[in-house]
């Protein structure tokens, strides 16, 4: 079985049989039911007894947009493991360090495009963090002629997760992957960082309370905090 296969199963075993780890969070399993019932897992095929053949769908699941530029993907059947791209605060960046010490890279790997479907064939809880590995639903072919899927492993990093509801997580990972009817509402109503109060407030309307640090202003919305420093949007919560 291919490595990060065999790490998602490892810290699943882990996170079911320990009190609780500090990789797990405390509610991980009923983290993970309830993220698995709003993104249904896709089901891959397998060559031999344990390699999964990415380019061949057993059962699809739900299919998503990718909605930020930035994750990083490799040919689906890699043997190497696929450097995570985490996102936190709105921002996208690849792991370093020890997180990426086992990566590889097929001299084929590239980012998903906006726009970009996918599906979700894996989706672990940690103490801090939902990893969600990813593919896409197009094969694209090579120059070689043959014919692959990307697969991509997005850690979205919540620090709160324990105190997090089921909801909460699904509004912090629609900001990044979507399914197609929530990405095209949200889409409606865009926020980009660089806009102003009355730029916002055209898109988003008044919002329910304004609080007032000086230089820093949060607008609240029924489902989002924009916070702005001089004037000008630096985060969307």
């Amino acid at each position: 079985m291919r490595f990060t296969s065999r790490a998602l199963l490892t810290t699943s075993l882990v996170c079911a049989l320990a009190p609780a780890p500090a990789f797990c969070a405390p509610n991980s399993k009923a983290m993970r039911e309830a993220l698995v019932a709003a993104y249904p897992l896709t089901k891959v095929g397998m060559t031999g007894l344990v390699q999964f053949d990415y380019t061949r769908i057993t059962q699809p699941g739900a299919i998503l947009v990718v909605r930020l530029p930035g994750i990083y993907a490799d040919l689906a059947n890699t043997k190497n493991v696929i450097v995570n791209t985490n996102y936190q605060d709105g921002q996208l960046t690849q792991a370093t360090g020890f997180a990426a010490a086992f990566g590889g890279n097929t001299g084929q790997s590239r980012t998903l495009n906006p726009n970009e479907k996918v599906y979700v064939t894996q989706i672990t809880v940690r103490k801090d963090s939902v990893l969600m590995e990813l593919l896409t639903t197009d094969v694209t072919t090579l120059g070689d002629g043959r014919g692959t899927r990307y697969r991509a492993e997005l850690n979205v990093k919540l620090p709160n997760l324990d105190n997090m509801t089921p909801e909460d997580v699904k509004k912090t990972i629609d900001t990044v992957i979507a399914d197609p009817a929530t990405a095209s509402a949200v889409e409606s109503k865009t926020i980009k960082l660089g806009m102003s109060p009355d730029e916002v407030k055209k898109s988003l309307g008044n919002p329910d309370k304004i609080v007032d640090l000086g230089p820093k202003q949060v607008y609240i919305y029924k489902d989002m905090k924009v916070v702005f420093l001089n004037s000008q949007v630096s985060d969307v919560q």
